[in-house]
C-alpha cells in the first residue's frame, strides 16, 4: 500500500489480497481484533489526516496487544507506568535524605538512598522478567495461531518472535508520537502482515502477490 498517493482521483480502500486473508483470519478469532486492524488501514489511507499514523499506531498496538489475550494465553507483565509511579514516591522521600546538600549526593548510604537503590535495583529485575515473559507469550502465541498445527523451528520460532517484539515496539512509539515517515510506516505494517500472513494463513508470498495483482487488475477496470 501506498501512503504516499494523494486522494485526488483515488479508488475507495479496499484490501490488498494479503490483507483480505489477514482480516478474515482475525475475524475468525476475533472481530475486535480484525477491526482494529482494518481501522488502520482505513485511517491511513485518509492522506489529508495529519494524525494517520499516530491513530493507525494506536489501532495496531491494540491489535498486538490483544491477540495474545484472545488466544487465552496467560498476559499479566503487568505496566511500566505502575512501577514508575512506585518509584517516584520513594524518590520523593530520598530528597531528604542526609546525602543529598545542595543538589549533590554525598557521604555515606543512609537508609533512604538505600531504599531508592533496593527499588530501583527491583524497576531493572521486573523489566527483564517482563521481556522474558512477554517474549514466551508471543512465542506461544505463533504456535496457536498456525493453522497448520506444526512447531516452528526453534531459529525461525526466534526469529519471528524478536520480529514481532521490534515491530511492536515501533508501534507503541509512534503512538506516542515518534517522528516517522510514510516510507518507514508502511514497511514497518507490510513487516507485520506478512509475520501475519505467514502465521495465520501459510501461503507462499508469490500466490499472495498474484492475487494482488488480480485485484488491482480489476480496480483499474472498473
Amino acid at each position: 500500500m501506498d501512503f504516499n498517493t494523494t486522494n485526488d482521483n483515488r479508488a475507495p480502500f479496499q484490501f490488498t489480497g494479503r490483507q483480505q486473508l489477514i482480516h478474515g483470519s482475525l475475524a475468525e478469532k476475533s472481530q475486535e481484533i480484525a477491526d482494529l486492524y482494518e481501522s488502520a488501514l482505513r485511517v491511513c489511507w485518509v492522506e489529508d489526516n495529519r494524525g494517520r499514523f499516530l491513530l493507525a499506531a494506536h489501532a495496531i498496538r491494540e491489535m498486538t496487544d490483544n491477540l495474545p489475550k484472545v488466544l487465552d494465553l496467560p498476559v499479566n507483565t503487568g505496566r511500566l507506568g505502575d512501577q514508575v509511579d512506585v518509584l517516584e514516591k520513594v524518590w520523593d522521600q530520598t530528597g531528604k535524605s542526609s546525602c543529598h546538600q545542595g543538589g549533590n549526593w554525598t557521604g555515606a548510604i543512609d537508609e533512604l538512598l538505600q531504599n531508592l537503590l533496593h527499588k530501583i535495583e527491583k524497576l531493572f529485575e521486573w523489566r527483564r522478567e517482563n521481556r522474558r515473559s512477554r517474549r514466551l507469550v508471543v512465542s506461544k502465541m505463533f504456535r496457536d495461531i498456525d493453522p497448520s498445527g506444526q512447531a516452528l523451528p526453534e531459529t525461525l520460532e526466534k526469529e519471528r518472535t524478536q520480529s514481532w517484539l521490534d515491530l511492536h515496539e515501533y508501534f507503541v512509539s509512534v503512538a506516542h508520537r515518534s517522528p516517522t515517515t510514510s516510507e518507514e510506516f508502511a514497511t514497518k505494517l507490510e513487516a507485520l502482515e506478512k509475520i501475519l500472513a505467514d502465521s495465520l494463513y501459510p501461503t507462499p508470498s508469490e500466490d499472495l502477490s498474484e492475487i494482488d495483482r488480480i485485484l488491482e487488475e480489476g480496480t483499474s477496470d472498473a
